[in-house]
């Protein structure tokens, strides 16, 4: 049975904490841990002795059993896959198609070369450098392999804090890595609890280094609080694409459906909006089109009921503003034609709006509201890569192609910040 957890060998042979058996509705069961604030401590403390045995462990080792899992898991029918997939696709709320699409978009970044050109850079970090706690958002699968390939290349042990809607992942990802390189087993560990108890979380918190924090702004600023001067946060941002006039409109649409439908759209790097200085119904049209082929090969999760509603309000203002629309169904996505400039977040459901913008120099001086809040840009021609430095100077840490936005690799600086140089230095919170 799949657990919730991954433990240090010295936990596990305590049998320490406890387990239970639980079932989740659509028929998911696993084993789940209980924890107390004097077992999570003593998992802790167990991480920061392990740290001497991940520091013995040569690069070439490490690496190649970071490749060989890595591998595994996109091998859709290999045995942690089959075992892994209909319990995470429900809990994610993804069909099968689009978790092993989400998957192969995250682990693909992870595969061994970008990670050996990651490893390239590596240094050990200090011994007294303490365990890295990494506490994950819900959101989107997979995601555990990013805060852990760094730590592990600066053999930093790990805490891998799963969020209690998605609580298998990391520890099946754990698992099969230290199978193949079991020296590994002392210095990682994956953990499900409910955040935000201080009671619980204090050991944790006392006794890791750096806390890697991906949530909302309330969860940043709690951790902030309980922990200064430890936590380096990934808040909520959003993607955006900007499409030149004299680009295809068929052929940035396939790049750019990719861009909105993976995930179903839940991502920082989701695109939620277009601006195109080209015929901004004829993308429209191309766009609908390449949604509803996605939706056939990647059919969306359960429709949440508030996005429903709210994406059937976005369609009826459209309606009743004479806006281009697409006729496609709520499930298959949306596309709506809109003449105001201003960029909004999408109630999510696929859905995007194209803003037909003749002069694309004037995006940046649009966005700037939203310095700080901006992740990723798909640029479509010459006059949109051309907006690349000035849209990082706004946050922006990726630009790419349609169809790639959401396929970063493992140098990825994810909000802007080195993923290797956090680990090792001081960061200052106003970062977030």
């Amino acid at each position: 049975m799949l657990r919730d957890a991954f433990l240090p060998l010295s936990l596990e042979h305590s049998r320490t904490p406890a387990f239970r058996s639980l079932e989740r509705p659509g028929n998911v069961r696993y084993s789940s841990a209980r924890w107390s604030p004097e077992t999570l401590g003593r998992l802790v403390a167990a991480l920061q002795e392990g740290g001497q045995a991940l520091r013995e462990i040569p690069a070439e080792d490490l690496l190649a059993a970071w490749g060989d899992t890595v591998a595994t898991f996109l091998r859709s029918g290999s045995l942690e896959r089959r075992a892994l997939d209909p319990p995470l696709a429900r809990l994610c709320g993804l069909s099968r198609e689009g978790l092993r699409a989400g998957l192969e978009a995250v682990l693909g970044g992870v595969r061994r070369e970008p990670t050996a050109a990651l490893f390239a850079r590596a240094r050990p970090a200090p011994a007294d450098a303490g365990p890295v706690l990494a506490v994950l958002a819900s959101n989107l699968p997979g995601l555990a392999v990013q805060p852990l390939l760094p730590a592990l290349a600066l053999r930093r042990p790990v805490l891998l804090k799963s969020p209690s809607a998605e609580p298998l992942f990391a520890p099946a990802f754990l698992s099969a890595l230290a199978r193949r390189e079991p020296r590994l087993g002392a210095a990682v560990a994956a953990a499900t609890w409910e955040g935000g108890d201080a009671e619980l979380e204090e050991p944790v918190l006392a006794g890791v280094g750096t806390v890697l924090a991906y949530g909302g702004r309330e969860t940043l600023d709690d951790l902030e609080r309980r922990a200064p001067g430890k936590v380096i946060g990934y808040g909520p941002r959003i993607s955006l694409a900007a499409v030149a006039a004299d680009v295809d409109p068929r052929q940035a649409a396939e790049g750019l459906a990719r861009d909105v439908a993976l995930f179903d759209q839940r991502g920082c790097l989701s695109v939620v909006a277009v601006y195109t200085a080209g015929d901004a119904e004829a993308l429209g049209n191309a766009l609908a089109e390449e949604l509803l082929d996605l939706a056939r090969r990647w059919p969306p999760g359960p429709l949440p009921r508030p996005a429903l509603v709210a994406v059937q309000h976005l369609r009826l203002e459209a309606e009743m503003r004479g806006l281009w629309h697409s006729s496609l169904a709520p499930r298959e996505g949306t596309v709506v034609v809109d003449p105001k400039l201003d960029l909004r977040p999408s109630p999510g459901l696929r859905t995007v709006r194209i803003h037909p913008l003749a002069d694309l120099s004037r995006l940046p001086g649009l966005l700037g509201s939203w310095r700080g809040r901006l992740q990723g840009a798909a640029l479509a021609g010459e006059a949109a890569w051309g907006l690349e430095p000035r849209l990082r100077e706004l946050g922006i840490s990726r630009c790419a192609p349609p169809g790639e936005l959401q396929s970063p690799d493992a140098t990825w600086h994810n909000g802007g910040i080195d993923p290797l140089e956090v680990l090792i230095s001081p960061w200052p919170t106003d970062r977030r």
